[in-house]
């Protein structure tokens, strides 16, 4: 394993939309970037696959390192990711002349016909995904050979009896596939608050010497759980834990925020900066001494915060797999979120959970594309009626990631649906 100099790259953000335009006023502290890549593809270009020329060129005039973090092709399912759409997230990384590249720990396609979700759906955590996963990301460094890194998931689901912990599984997959890990600090918070696996007991999980990036985020409760929706500042009991956790990390590379772009705009150039000052805080921390079996974590820095949320008791129980093996866990949910089915095996209100926000992703793609048909529904059926023909849309259509193939679906099904079309 490649040992690199601690906080080498020091502290940095996504480059989220907006970013460029509060750039002069941030700069200064701003030591490294990342890019999702996938954001940034100019689908009328060539295969659809290639950076947007102009947003390439503004990363490379910052003159920062360049970090890629792939949100299209990610590598904790059974089935693989699409190996043309890793050939052009390897290509994406080679042009950004990225220092290192990273996916997510998650699955959006499923089955014999590459069912998509739509969204990045939690992992399964078994030793089928184990194994599936190393092979996964084998692909990725088949195709370079820069160092790779698998980022630690968030799940809204419950935990299920005789699956690995949260933490096992990413301990599993990183020592196995011999890469790095991102350690998405909010994204393991959520999952304790939402009733997962502890922080303190997933860092005692995991190899601390493969960790080479940290993610911190902002969230906000929603009926009965915590969502990692990269909105607003990074909370106070996350930063504690931060504190606590940064310094025991020996081979750290980089500490970056995680902001939507609603949330960059709302967080202006006053809230972007501060929050950058708080983690460079963190990164003048001294370190600690390698080797102490578990993190020091300040027990108040654990505990719930008051604006959370307590999951309902009203929960329906535990879920057990029973004999359904991997990839019929995942086909089932992906199935339910995708609103294929309404029947959830083992009925898990995380679930509903992640179905409302599959939908609200793939609803999110129309807005650019189809603001007079949407305005045009709204002002025919109202707020409720449009919002079930919507659901009609989400229900009968193939679910994708990518605006283009959204766009079209939905521009397909008002075609088949003349009654709707004539309000245009």
């Amino acid at each position: 394993m490649t040992v690199w100099s601690r906080l080498d790259l020091g502290v940095g953000l996504i480059a989220a939309g907006g970013v460029d335009l509060l750039w002069p006023d941030l700069g200064d502290l701003v030591d490294v970037v990342e890019v999702e890549p996938q954001t940034l593809w100019d689908h009328t270009l060539g295969d659809g696959r290639q950076l947007e020329p102009r947003a390439l060129g503004w990363l490379r005039s910052l003159e920062r390192p360049l970090l890629s973090h792939g949100v299209g092709f990610p590598v904790g399912g059974i089935v693989p990711p699409d190996t043309e759409g890793v050939r052009a997230s390897a290509r994406s990384a080679a042009e950004l002349d990225a220092v290192h590249w990273s996916e997510h720990l998650s699955f959006n396609r499923t089955g014999a016909g590459g069912d998509h979700a739509g969204y990045l759906l939690p992992p399964m955590p078994t030793e089928a995904t184990v194994a599936a996963a190393v092979s996964h990301i084998g692909l990725y460094r088949s195709q370079d050979e820069r160092p790779f890194l698998v980022e630690t998931p968030t799940s809204y689901l419950r935990p299920v009896p005789g699956d690995l912990s949260d933490g096992e599984l990413v301990a599993r997959i990183a020592i196995e596939a011999d890469c790095g890990i991102l350690l998405d600090l909010h994204n393991i918070w959520a999952n304790e608050l939402n009733g997962r696996q502890s922080v303190e007991d997933f860092l005692r999980d995991i190899p601390l010497e493969r960790v080479w990036e940290v993610h911190l985020a902002g969230g906000f409760a929603f009926e009965g759980f915590h969502l990692d929706a990269h909105v607003g500042a990074v909370a106070q009991p996350l930063l504690e834990i931060a504190a606590a956790v940064i310094p025991r990390l020996p081979h750290v590379r980089a500490l970056l925020f995680e902001a939507v772009p609603e949330s960059v705009v709302d967080l202006g150039v006053p809230g972007l900066r501060g929050v950058l000052e708080q983690l460079h805080l963190m990164a003048d921390l001294p370190a600690a001494p390698f080797g102490i079996p578990a993190p020091a974590t300040p027990s108040e820095a654990m505990a719930v915060p008051s604006t959370a949320v307590a999951v309902p008791s009203t929960a329906v129980a535990v879920p057990s797999a029973g004999t359904r093996s991997s990839g019929e866990r995942e086909s089932q949910l992906l199935a339910y979120t995708t609103r294929a089915t309404d029947t959830l095996p083992g009925a898990d209100p995380g679930a509903a959970v992640l179905r409302l926000l599959t939908d609200e992703a793939r609803l999110s793609l129309l807005v650019d594309g189809h603001a007079d048909d949407l305005r045009g529904l709204l002002t025919r059926y109202g707020r409720t009626g449009t919002r079930e023909l919507l659901n009609r849309f989400l229900a009968e259509t193939r679910a994708s990631s990518w605006p283009t193939e959204q766009s079209a679906a939905f521009s397909a099904w008002l075609s088949e649906h003349h009654e709707l079309a004539n309000h245009r």
